[in-house]
Order: structure tokens, then sequence, then C-alpha cells
């Protein structure tokens, strides 16, 4: 018998403890292995991250947009609060960085799928090649589910829920006027009692969109985002109009930070999850696990569903919920996929 390795593997089957022997890798090939995998995912998280640092303007806006559609739906100010001198800047640092990472994701889900296939035999790195582009296909499938689908619901339901606590003033008590005063009480009369007779010569047209070709001095409510505009020079000057009176209502505005953080975490979180179905079917192609029993443990892997969801989201009930209902399905596809491939094997 030959001593030759690749003879040996060539000669023998996949089976047969000499292909296992040949094609086995020392633990400092593995090593090296990691070393170049880790050096090419962080090549690839840098030129993600620079191209973020460059289209982090174009990102920004982009990211806002679910955001402003749901601020304009409830005619609030569609804009985000800077808290400190500095905070867009870190803002603009951390939206390159994050995502870069969500950029280079598919990279380096790649590096990740080639490092494990190192130490895999043909069969298996064969399964590797087939599931990559699937795997990259679900991480941005995930991304895409965050942006379409899971922020108008949680802005939205966070605004309507922020908009039902307002607070209804009931008017001052007595012994309030008597240590404040009256606000309401301005010491002329003709302001405190006007003519409700007088002309009133404000006429503010009400239009479902601005007009296309405003002119100095024009003014008019836009019935679509509830902004009363006026035409100053070459400029429009507006302010968002609220219903109501605005006593007690607690306005939803959001930090440039927080809101920015929220997303890419969103994202990032959806995007890895996603990969469920690959590693439920990877367990019982690999026999670690038969489906039978992922049937049969099903309740618990809910459980479990459900607090991976927990710690991958933010701290509220509705990404929570919203995360862990697509991967309670994705578990479930993966397993008919295993079921149906079990079947035809």
């Amino acid at each position: 018998m030959s001593n030759d390795p690749q003879t040996n593997a060539a000669s023998a089957e996949p089976g047969d403890p000499e292909y296992m022997e040949a094609t086995r890798m020392s633990f400092g090939d593995h090593l090296e292995e990691l070393r170049i995998r880790l050096i090419l995912s962080l090549i690839g998280v840098v030129a993600g991250a620079v191209l973020g640092l460059i289209f982090a303007k174009s990102l920004m806006s982009l990211l806002c947009q679910p955001l402003i559609a749901v601020l304009m739906r409830h005619h609030l100010p569609s804009q985000l609060v800077s808290l400190s001198p500095a905070s867009t800047f870190s803002v603009y640092m951390k939206l390159g960085l994050l995502s870069g990472l969500i950029l280079a994701m598919p990279w380096v889900l790649v590096q990740i799928w080639q490092f494990v296939a190192s130490g895999l035999y043909p069969k298996e790195q064969r399964f590797v090649q087939r599931f990559l582009p699937v795997s990259i296909g679900l991480f941005a499938l995930g991304v895409g589910f965050v942006y379409w689908i899971v922020l108008p619901i949680v802005l939205n339901f966070f605004v309507t829920f922020n908009e039902s606590f307002a607070v209804e003033f009931e008017g001052l008590t007595g012994i309030q006027r008597l240590l404040i005063g009256d606000p309401h009480v301005t010491g002329d009369d003709d302001a405190a009692n006007p003519d409700s007779t007088a002309p009133n010569p404000l006429n503010i047209p009400i239009l479902p969109q601005d007009p296309p070709a405003p002119k100095h001095g024009d003014t008019w409510l836009n019935l679509e985002t509830g902004r009363l505009c006026v035409r100053v020079g070459g400029e429009t000057l507006t302010t968002q109009l609220s219903p109501g009176s605005g006593d007690g209502r607690i306005s939803s505005q959001f930090s440039v930070d927080f809101y920015t953080s929220f997303v890419l975490m969103l994202m990032l979180a959806f995007g890895l999850a996603f990969q469920l179905p690959i590693a439920v079917f990877f367990l019982v192609w690999a026999g670690l696990v038969t489906t039978e029993q992922l049937g049969r443990s099903r309740k618990i892997i809910i459980l479990v569903i459900f607090i991976i969801a927990a710690v991958l989201t933010p701290p509220d009930v509705v990404s929570q919920i919203l995360l862990a209902i697509p991967m309670w399905g994705l578990f479930e596809a993966g397993l008919i996929f295993a079921k149906r491939w079990k079947a035809v094997r």
C-alpha cells in the first residue's frame, strides 16, 4: 500500500478509515485556516465600514424612511433629536461601523462556512457549497423583513401607544391660581375679551399637497403632512400641526443615536436568526438529531426560540414577538425540508 496520503485518499472510499485519515487536517492547519478566514473577514468588515462612512448620509436617509412615514401619518414632526453636541458625529461613526458589519455579513458568512468546510470531508463540503447562497439569501431576507415589515409595525405601535397616554388638563385650581396666577389674564381687556364679531382676514388654503410653484408670502396647509407652510424668498418655512390642544400630550421624539442603534441591531439580529432553517437541516443531515426528536421537542424548541428572540431584540415585547414568530416558522420550514430530504434519501 502506498504511503502517499493523496494516493490513499484517491483509492479509498469516503467511509473508509484510510480516507478519513488521509483527508484529516492537523491542528496547526486548522489554526492557519482560522487565521486566514479571520483576516479575510476583517478585511470585508473594514471595506464595508469604509463604504458605510462614505454613504452614511444616504444610509441615514434610507433608515429613517419608515420612521418619517409613521410620524407623518400621526401628524408629528418628522425629525430626529440630537441630545448632545457630539451625538450626531458619534451616530455617523456608529452608522458606518454597524452598517459596514451588516454589508459585510454575507462575506463573513462565506468565510465562516469556508472555515467549517476546511475541516469536513468532500461530501460535507458539498453541503456547505450548496447551502452557502441560501445562507446569504436568508440573511438578506431577514434584513429586508425588518425594514419593510417590522419597523412600520413596531414604530406605529409605540407612537400610537404614546398618544394614548395623553393627559387632559382640567384647569387651574383655586390654590394654583393664588400661587402662580392665571396665565390667561393679560391685563388687557381687549386681549382678554376679543370681539367675536370682528372680521378675520386670515384665510389659509388647505391643499392636498404643496403647490408646484409657490410665491413669496404664500401660506397654505398641507393636508397630507399636516404642516403649515409659508413661502419666504426662495425657501418654504414649515411647522407641524398636531391634533388637539397639546396639553399633556406625549410627543414621540426619538434621538438619532437611539433610533439608528435600534434599527441596525434589529437588522443584524433578524439576519442571523433567519439562518435557523439551515441549522435545523444541518443537524439532521449530520445525524446529530432526528426529525422525530425535533418534532417531540417542539414545545421546548419554541420556548428556546422566544428566549433567543428576547435576547437578540431590544427590550420591547413587540420586537420579540415579530422575531419569534418568523423563527418558529423558519424552524418548521427547516424541519419539513429535512423530513422530505430524509424520505427521498
